[in-house]
């Protein structure tokens, strides 16, 4: 996505503009060869600038905002989102030595009306004493429960509808949580009178739910940004988007490539790459039919 924002100086306005389309035209982020930080553009600045007699083939460095907002790698979401509020911008570069590494932005639609659910009610059993009287979601972690962080991030970037999906151990997830108030957010709680299996809770949504909904596994620590996620699906016109995260593991032995008998090369300790299910989604509601 981030290559999305991002275009060089030397780029024709009437380019930018084409570009501006492909990101709801929040605003482009302008970078020398080197990808350090030359400023910002917006559909206002071009409108300015055409209207100042520019043409089309001028370059954006001759409109570009010089001095814009930015935020340093490792800023929060939480203040993130302080700054495109204080600042009333939709775009901030996240710049490393100046150096473009990352782009925030503000979502035009809004994120407070699309549901997202969370599955907590697993045994966790694989975790052994640690779960014998917790349920894996409200193990700690710096201090808080892990589902409490999850939370957290989903909030920080306007999401204000849960519903969680409990099973094991419920009473204490519902005891910590409530209703969501003091967490600025409203939480509704699906209960499983028999074990559902992996998409199972999700028949117990209730009538009436609409638009795409983010469906996770209530144990995840991530940084993923659920607001370009919720793009994407949208983008693509999609049923169902799957998350996915590299995973690379090597073999620890030599592989020997045999072709009809005949050793052809010997590949020592390979690794490979691949994709494995990271436990996101997002759902398209009229799936909700074909959950028994």
């Amino acid at each position: 996505m981030i290559d999305k924002f991002i275009t060089r100086e030397d780029t024709t306005i009437k380019h930018a503009l084409e570009r501006l389309s492909d990101v709801y035209g929040l605003g482009l982020i302008i970078v020398d060869e080197n990808q350090k930080l030359c400023g910002t553009v917006t559909e206002g600045d071009i409108r300015r600038s055409l209207t100042n007699g520019l043409s089309l083939n001028s370059q954006v460095r001759e409109i570009m905002q010089v001095n814009p907002v930015v935020a340093n790698k490792g800023t929060t979401l939480a203040e993130l989102k302080e700054i495109t509020e204080d600042q009333r911008i939709k775009v901030v570069p996240i710049v490393d030595d100046n150096k473009v590494v990352d782009v925030h932005y503000v979502d035009l639609e809004g994120m407070e009306k699309v549901p997202v659910i969370l599955m907590v009610g697993g045994l966790g059993s694989r975790l052994g004493d640690l779960t014998k009287d917790c349920p894996k979601p409200m193990l700690e972690v710096g201090g808080r429960p892990v589902l409490e962080r999850i939370l957290e991030n989903f909030t920080s970037v306007g999401f204000k509808k849960f519903y969680f999906s409990v099973n094991y151990k419920a009473h204490m997830i519902e005891d910590h949580f409530g209703d969501g108030s003091q967490f600025g957010c409203e939480i509704q709680y699906l209960k499983e009178t028999k074990r559902l299996g992996t998409a199972g809770s999700l028949s117990l949504l209730p009538q009436g739910v609409e638009g795409p909904m983010i469906v996770m596994n209530g144990d995840l620590l991530t940084m993923v940004d659920f607001r370009r996620l919720i793009h994407f699906h949208n983008q693509h016109h999609a049923d169902l988007t799957m998350c996915t995260r590299n995973y690379d593991f090597q073999v620890p032995y030599g592989v020997v490539n045999v072709i009809d008998g005949e050793v052809k090369s010997i590949e020592e300790k390979p690794t490979h790459s691949v994709n494995v299910n990271a436990g996101v989604y997002v759902v398209d509601a009229k799936l909700l039919q074909f959950v028994p």
